[in-house]
């Protein structure tokens, strides 16, 4: 292991991921914008005493609705729950240095077979041949390119719903990286 490697680890098990509070009043013009250009539906929210501020935006496309957020205390997020008979649950997050360890006492976690992704990702799923194909050369590559921390992918069987969430880091401050996402 470099010397990289070990202090990537470190910053990873102590330095906080989420950056503390980040003002993002700064980004209401980029999320209204997009919020014309597509369609969509933004919001400024605020807590009862008006000390945060949250981002809302929903962009309506084909027959599903997207929700974006982001708040001063909270990164993007985007979701988007549909209609879906798959019986499929999906856990992908970064791997961090509590989690190499825990793979050295038996943690398992579903490899893909790309090095760089499954050494920055741990990947839950009862479906390992679904999950590694979902995972093609294009979603794969934009994970790593916008730095996801997150996607879930949950199925509620009963009512035949399912969920896809994933959070981003708090860094996204352009139109057109949002935009891609």
């Amino acid at each position: 292991m470099s010397k990289n490697d070990n202090e990537n680890i470190l910053k990873q098990t102590f330095v906080t991921q989420t950056l503390g509070y980040k003002d993002v009043s700064t980004k209401r013009d980029i999320w209204s914008k997009i919020g014309k250009e597509l369609n969509g539906d933004f919001k400024i929210v605020h807590n009862s005493g008006n000390e945060t501020e949250k981002l809302i935006l929903t962009i309506p496309h084909n027959n599903y609705v997207f929700k974006l957020s982001e708040s001063d205390t909270r990164p993007l997020k985007f979701e988007i729950d549909f209609d879906s008979i798959l019986d499929y649950e999906l856990v992908l997050s970064w791997e961090d240095g509590f989690d190499k360890l825990l793979k050295r006492f038996g943690l398992t976690d579903i490899k893909i077979g790309n090095e760089k992704f499954d050494n920055r990702y741990l990947i839950k799923s009862k479906d390992s041949g679904k999950t590694i194909n979902f995972f093609t050369s294009e979603i794969i590559t934009s994970l790593l390119k916008h730095d996801v921390y997150s996607v879930s992918y949950q199925t509620n069987r009963k009512n035949k719903k399912a969920k896809l969430l994933s959070t981003i880091s708090r860094t996204i401050t352009d139109k057109s990286t949002i935009v891609e996402l």
